[in-house]
């Protein structure tokens, strides 16, 4: 027979004893709320003496005495909790894991941010490091962390920016039952782009593999460097407002230009929540 395992340690004085059906015994020793100090919370009447002993850090109490079969079952419940408790830690971890790494965090929510890409660069790099961060997914965006902080509150919006809560019940895998996952990049990729960029009235034009004339205009010139050397982006659109994109390593055409150009449809795809129709073997109209 023995008592339970937290007074273990304790001495133990005279012989257990019977009382309404069950076993006690007297046991001695440090006082379990003090730690044996003497001292707790400071309160008004007793300053910091601990009441549980009266200050001596020593206390005298009755407490169960067990049978070898009621410390057994006493000792299975406690591996149980204990075991549950490690289940529910490493779940736990595993949960925010995904949450933490996108910096949704207990909070569980981001907020994105809306605007210029110019006009979000030049207030995050005039702040403090840190208080807004860039990927591929989210674009530009807080962690729930930062925005709670008072130099991310919506008074310090400069004009231009927009901040929009994505909360991780939007982006996670709802397969998973207990949503420890992110969905795949593309669908998550496909709602922000819907949150943080106006509604386009381009469209799809033409026919992949088929051959098309269009009369454009250059928007943009976009210089990029490759390993076979220099080639050029052209972002066009058309009178009302499709979109065309033609990279080419042997042409650059001045932006705001106007051309009609006989073009070969290489694909279609969306970006930034505009469809873009991909051109290529692109030349002048005769």
């Amino acid at each position: 027979m023995a008592v339970a395992k937290s007074y273990e340690n304790m001495e133990q004085i005279g012989q257990p004893y019977e009382e309404n059906g069950k076993m006690y015994i007297r046991v001695k020793g440090k006082c379990p709320r003090c730690g044996g100090s003497g001292n707790y919370s400071y309160n008004q009447i007793d300053g910091t003496r601990c009441y549980g002993c009266n200050g001596t850090g020593i206390k005298v109490m009755d407490v169960r005495w067990y049978t070898d079969a009621e410390r057994a079952r006493q000792d299975r419940a406690a591996e149980k909790r204990a075991e549950k408790a490690v289940e529910v830690k490493e779940t736990r971890r595993i949960k925010f894991a995904a949450r933490n790494a996108f910096g949704f965090g207990e909070a569980g929510y981001i907020m994105l941010l809306k605007g210029k890409n110019e006009t979000i660069k030049n207030w995050v790099h005039a702040a403090e490091p840190g208080r807004a961060y860039f990927n591929m997914v989210f674009k530009w965006y807080v962690p729930s962390t930062k925005w709670t902080d008072t130099y991310c509150a919506d008074t310090e919006m400069p004009e231009g920016i927009e901040p929009i809560c994505l909360r991780w019940e939007d982006v996670c895998n709802k397969d998973d039952e207990e949503n420890l996952t992110m969905n795949d990049d593309a669908t998550v990729i496909k709602l922000v782009d819907s949150l943080i960029n106006e509604p386009s009235v381009s469209e799809y034009q033409g026919t992949v593999g088929e051959w098309m004339t269009k009369s454009v205009e250059i928007k943009k010139n976009i210089e990029l460097d490759g390993r076979y050397g220099t080639s050029h982006m052209h972002i066009m659109e058309d009178e009302v407002g499709n979109v065309y994109v033609w990279i080419s390593s042997s042409k650059s055409l001045e932006e705001e230009s106007v051309h009609t150009l006989k073009m070969k449809v290489k694909e279609h795809k969306e970006y930034n929540n505009t469809k873009q129709t991909v051109v290529w073997y692109c030349k002048e109209a005769a």
